[in-house]
C-alpha cells in the first residue's frame, strides 16, 4: 500500500536552504539534489520503514552521495518528513529541534 509523503513547513524550509546552497555552489546542483530527494521520497511511499530508526519514533534516510538526510516519522496517514539536516550536525542539538517539529 502506497503512503502519502507529507512535508512539514520546517522540513520544506530546510530543503529550500539546502537547494539554495547547492545552486550557489554550482548551477544545477540544487536540481540534482531535488531529484535525489524525490527518488528517496518515492521509495518511502512504498517502504516507509526502510530507513533505520534514529531516535524513536524518528527514522533517518541518507541521501545518496550527500551529507544530508531526511528525518521522518511513519504514520498511518503517511510518511511525515519533519526535517532535512547535515549529518555532521550535533545529534543532541538536532534532536532538541526535531522534538518541537513532531507531528
Amino acid at each position: 500500500m502506497k503512503r502519502e509523503i507529507v512535508w512539514t513547513w520546517a522540513a520544506e524550509a530546510d530543503m529550500q536552504r539546502f537547494f539554495d546552497e547547492a545552486e550557489d555552489f554550482q548551477e544545477g546542483k540544487g536540481v540534482e539534489l531535488l531529484t535525489q530527494v524525490e527518488t528517496a521520497s518515492a521509495l518511502l511511499t512504498q517502504f516507509p520503514r526502510m530507513a533505520p530508526s534514529w531516535r524513536f519514533p524518528v527514522r533517518r534516510l541518507m541521501i545518496r552521495r550527500r551529507k544530508i538526510a531526511l528525518f521522518y516519522v511513519p504514520e498511518s496517514r503517511g510518511v511525515v518528513i519533519i526535517g532535512v539536516a547535515d549529518i555532521r550536525r550535533d545529534p543532541d542539538e538536532w534532536w532538541n529541534e526535531l522534538r518541537s517539529r513532531m507531528p
